[in-house]
């Protein structure tokens, strides 16, 4: 296989692998064949016809290590070399649908695969793999990035115009939850931990100009006296223009797509997100988008169960949200920028403010 090596942080492209599938003979009813219909369009068929992805990464480790770990990720892919100067990084194969270029990454970016928890009120103290470490474990190269790279027919570099709906490039039955990262920026870990390291000790960085799906959670504990204390997780993958690098968020961090509950419009909604564990109470970040269309919030607490966090709803009537935690009596919170001036306890993990957004 050739591998081809360039300046890692660029984004370049690649020819499709393969041609969509046509379906019957075409049949010559008279001295001039007639080409059959063409099929319906697929998602994708605009991306294959202007040449597919180029997929590489970027690698750090020995020269035999990132060999060795290039020549596992492109074993099943297509070779395609590229006409002019390769995409970035060391491409290890091509596919002709973004769908397969996602689903390749999946394969990669933790071992074992996340699972979404069936109970998302218990605690997951579960182990929490690196991020793609199998590669390190199996060739010693530690992977900076998934690098996604668009091409022309021609195989010549073509920018990836990435769409607002993340579910657009997700394979069928992907895992994947689309979200949104709630500060502008902020540090990604390849390791959870009871509270949130210093920056410094990232191995990325996470940006709310790209995408962020979310592929499970886990929880980080010390256990005390009082109960044990945690900080919730998330197992993600963050998108930064065409580099993908998985990684670990502090939930408090993150907005799910699907969580968001809504009134009678778009504007206002909320969601409720369990963010940690301290001194035997559960704790959530309550998110709002107000009809402002800006994003607030509020740190709420309860007494925890045995397991984690008791059970919560949350509902949208109005500009208010009715929430109810536990066995507590329900709470009428105003969807708007009083929300972020009541009194509250930073979350659990949390060092310093932070804008927060869901877009």
């Amino acid at each position: 296989m050739l591998l081809l090596v360039a300046i890692p942080l660029a984004a370049c492209e690649g020819e499709p692998l393969r041609a969509t599938a046509r379906s019957g003979p075409s049949l010559a009813l008279a001295q001039t064949p007639q080409e059959p219909p063409p099929p319906p369009s697929a998602p994708d068929d605009e991306a294959t016809a202007r040449g597919g992805y180029w997929l590489g990464v970027d690698l750090v480790g020995p020269a035999a290590a990132q060999q060795a770990a290039a020549a596992e990720l492109g074993q099943d892919l297509t070779q395609q070399d590229p006409a002019e100067q390769p995409p970035p990084g060391i491409v290890v194969g091509h596919e002709a649908l973004v769908e397969d270029a996602v689903r390749w990454i999946d394969a990669f970016a933790f071992e074992p695969h996340p699972e979404l928890p069936t109970d998302p009120l218990a605690l997951r103290r579960v182990p929490a793999p690196a991020p793609a470490g199998g590669l390190w474990q199996r060739h010693g190269a530690i992977l900076v990035a998934f690098v996604i790279s668009g091409a022309t027919p021609q195989l010549r570099p073509r920018a990836i115009d990435w769409p607002l709906d993340q579910l657009a490039i997700l394979p069928p039955g992907s895992t994947w939850l689309p979200a949104a990262l709630v500060p502008e920026r902020a540090p990604l870990f390849a390791a959870p931990a009871p509270a949130v390291p210093p920056a410094a000790e990232a191995h990325a960085f996470a940006h709310r100009r790209g995408g962020l799906f979310v592929l499970g959670w886990v929880d980080r504990c010390i256990d005390e006296p009082a109960g044990p204390r945690c900080l919730r997780w998330a197992q993600v993958v963050a998108r930064d223009g065409d580099r993908f690098t998985p990684g670990y968020l502090p939930m408090f961090q993150v907005a799910r797509r699907s969580t968001w509950v809504r009134g009678e419009g778009p504007l206002p909604r909320a969601q409720l997100v369990a963010t940690g564990i301290a001194d035997g109470q559960a704790q959530w970040v309550l998110l709002a988008r107000a009809e402002d269309n800006q994003l607030h919030r509020h740190t709420l607490r309860a007494p925890a169960t045995a397991d984690g966090w008791p059970p919560s709803t949350l509902r949208v009537e109005g500009h208010e949200a009715i929430v109810t935690l536990g066995e507590q009596p329900p709470q009428r919170l105003p969807l708007d920028a009083s929300l972020d001036a009541r009194p509250r306890e930073r979350p659990q993990g949390e060092t310093e403010d932070e804008e927060h957004d869901d877009q």
